[in-house]
């Protein structure tokens, strides 16, 4: 009795094991399918080139520059955008000018290998560049951990889409179009008047320099990886302090963050250009903008004579 007691209870185990690895086979299969997916999307670029999504600045610049290295960049942040006009210059500079760009943001693109430089990088440096707690564009993609399904990371860009194509069908709206396809960056038009520029001022010192050079400790740090990573790579690297209002009345912060920044550049032998009065009140749209009609044509025929050097 003993021994028909133990056949029937490894008889028991043997078909409870059978059901678990059938059940486990089909949840790894399920994984397998949906990590091949994430992968297939990832890989296919269909967030990036349908046109049915917005992109984020990063993604503009890579859309309109394909090349797998960019021989020549000039970085900065959103100053730089409607600063450098790519249609104008003869330096051939990319303009990797991005809203919200930190010098954070720059040494993990290089380091990351999010973009590789040829032979020359520019870093166009002002205080929104140097802002250790500046607001980010949580879809630029090294913020993305190593961890982290590409479905999940771009959730909030997939859910609109599925959703808002779900409402169309419901006879609630309209199918999404290719409407992103030419897609641009923000520029920045006109000049403002002095009492939108004393607003103006005045709400940034309340927002980014309300304390002292600890507010840019991070971003002064990478600064030297930077650096770093150019002397190492071979890459001319040179820095620009990019121009400011002169109807506006300087931060004696901004001014302590510039000349920091110039000593860092000094200590690490790269060459920098002080552009702070290099233009007028009439090229500015507002404290650091430059109006794209006129002040970025300005900009950037000064601009190259010193690229060209």
């Amino acid at each position: 009795a003993s021994d028909v007691y133990k056949r029937q209870y490894e008889g028991v185990r043997r078909m409870k094991f059978a059901r678990f690895l059938k059940r486990g086979g089909f949840i790894a299969a399920v994984l397998l399918v949906v990590i091949l997916a994430d992968l297939a999307l990832s890989a296919s670029g269909f967030i990036q080139k349908s046109g049915f999504f917005w992109l984020n600045d990063f993604e503009i610049t890579r859309r309109d520059h394909p090349e797998e290295v960019w021989e020549r960049v000039i970085f900065g942040s959103s100053e730089l955008v409607s600063a450098y006009r790519e249609d104008l210059t003869r330096a051939g500079y990319v303009n990797l000018g991005m809203d919200y760009g930190t010098v954070r943001d720059l040494a993990e693109m290089l380091e990351g290998g999010n973009i590789a430089v040829g032979s020359e990088l520019v870093l166009a440096l002002n205080w929104g560049a140097m802002y250790d707690d500046m607001d980010t564009n949580p879809t630029y993609e090294w913020h993305r951990k190593w961890y982290e399904p590409y479905f999940y990371f771009q959730r909030d860009r997939l859910s609109e889409f599925v959703t808002d194509n779900l409402k169309a069908l419901l006879g609630e709206g309209e199918f999404r179009r290719r409407t992103y396809t030419e897609q641009q960056k923000a520029f920045y038009y006109g000049n403002m008047s002095q009492a939108e520029l004393d607003e103006r001022r005045e709400k940034l010192h309340g927002l980014y320099f309300e304390g002292g050079m600890e507010l840019y400790a991070e971003n002064l740090a990478a600064l030297e990886e930077v650096f770093a990573f150019c002397a190492e790579s071979g890459i001319r690297v040179r820095a620009l302090w990019l121009p400011e209002n002169p109807l506006v009345e300087p931060e004696p912060l901004d001014l302590e963050l510039r000349e920091s920044c110039r000593a860092k550049c000094e200590t690490a032998g790269v060459e920098f250009y002080d552009m702070t009065d290099a233009l007028g009140a009439g090229c500015f749209y507002d404290t650091g903008h430059l109006d794209y009609d006129y002040g970025a044509v300005v900009f950037t025929e000064v601009l190259d004579e010193w690229l060209l050097s």
